[in-house]
């Protein structure tokens, strides 16, 4: 009977046991069914807000381009609406119908007696002036005082030994040369200016330089050697004759060790063979572009040089958040007052040029610590402000 009875109680235990897994199996069953059609639920979901944040996502990128876009396009044309309006003068004349490089002197006939009335010169430089509409006159016309030219010795010109004005070697074309585009029309404009004696303000020699209100500024053109400057070199010599014979070049003789200023003035930059430049002891009307960077180098000096230059970005390195640091303005102020104590004027090249706000901020620091010119690539209305305030009154005179 006992054993009847444990046989009974273990069959109702197994049969409860096998009841509670049973049940508990059940139960599993459902969760994980549940999950499963939870999870099918949400799935959805999830991808809707998914194609929701990118969809918002991408509007306010589009926006925000959009935005850039106009900011860009307001700080390119605005300040156009702002230059000044060119004074009237025979200049503009040849600024407005200059077609070929033989305009350069053919417009200059007949003579306007104003052809540079009412322009005050400046102390900025036209920086790869050649690739201006009008070479030589935009630069006139906006006051600068400097024009830039890359010299070749090509082979596209008519006569082999003919210099050619050009960026590259591909760009140069046989009617572009240092003859047609610079040393023809100065010296017609001189000839012109100096055809009457008693020029107002003139020196007594009678020797007035291409600005009518100012005719004792110079006019500095730098020839930026891209051939081989040694055999660039008795060319340059050779082309510059006409302007040396009628003495416009300003120069430096040993017998006073003084320069002897003239209408024009020549700088030699880039590849200009500094060792040729200096072998005529007595006589030099060649001057050179010093490098800023390395002007405590006592063979640098008034006699053989005239320009101190220094690529900016190479120099100074990067302006974070559009602005000097106090080391990069100390440096500009030392460099600066390095190049005057020797009697050079300093320049930077390869400043930014954009935004228009960060082109002016540096213009505005440069001329504050008192550089020797500026190295200009678009004539803004605003380039005149500071100039002119800092080296107006004729103070500009050689």
């Amino acid at each position: 009977m006992q054993l009847g009875i444990l046989r009974s109680f273990d069959s109702s235990e197994v049969s409860s046991s096998n009841s509670s897994t049973y049940s508990h199996r059940k139960w599993q069953g459902l969760f994980c069914h549940y999950n499963t059609a939870n999870k099918l639920r949400s799935s959805p979901n999830r991808k809707s807000w998914r194609n929701r944040f990118l969809k918002v996502l991408s509007i306010l990128l589009s926006l925000g381009v959009l935005a850039t876009l106009i900011w860009l396009i307001l700080l390119l044309t605005i300040p156009r609406h702002h230059q000044p309006k060119a004074p009237p003068s025979g200049i503009n004349s040849v600024v407005n119908n200059w077609l070929t490089p033989t305009d350069s002197w053919t417009l200059l006939v007949p003579w306007n007696p104003d052809f540079t009335r009412d322009i005050t010169p400046l102390a900025c430089h036209s920086h790869n002036d050649y690739f201006r509409s009008v070479p030589l006159f935009e630069a006139l016309a906006a006051g600068c005082t400097s024009v830039e030219a890359d010299i070749w010795l090509g082979d596209t010109s008519p006569t082999s030994d003919e210099l050619q004005v050009g960026h590259t070697a591909r760009s140069l074309q046989h009617d572009r040369t240092l003859q047609s585009l610079y040393i023809q029309p100065v010296i017609t404009m001189l000839e012109n200016q100096n055809a009457n004696s008693m020029t107002q303000g003139a020196k007594p020699d009678g020797f007035a330089g291409v600005f009518q209100s100012s005719p004792n500024t110079t006019l500095t053109i730098l020839l930026d050697f891209k051939s081989n400057g040694s055999k660039l070199w008795p060319y340059v010599i050779q082309e510059l004759e006409v302007l040396r014979e009628r003495k416009w070049l300003t120069h430096w003789n040993s017998s006073t060790n003084n320069i002897t200023w003239a209408p024009v003035i020549i700088v030699a930059s880039g590849d200009a063979p500094f060792d040729l430049l200096i072998s005529n002891t007595t006589y030099r009307d060649i001057f050179y572009d010093a490098p800023l960077d390395d002007i405590s180098n006592p063979k640098y000096n008034s006699s053989n040089s005239y320009y101190a230059s220094v690529s900016m970005s190479h120099t100074l390195g990067k302006l974070w958040l559009w602005r000097f640091s106090s080391a990069q303005i100390s440096k500009i102020r030392g460099q600066i007052a390095a190049a005057s104590q020797k009697g050079l004027k300093a320049r930077y090249w390869d400043a930014p040029s954009w935004p228009v706000s960060l082109r002016e901020y540096i213009w505005g620091v440069l001329v504050e610590e008192g550089v020797g010119l500026l190295n200009v690539d678009v004539f803004s209305g605003t380039l005149f402000y500071p100039l002119v305030t800092t080296f107006g009154d004729n103070r500009l005179r050689w």
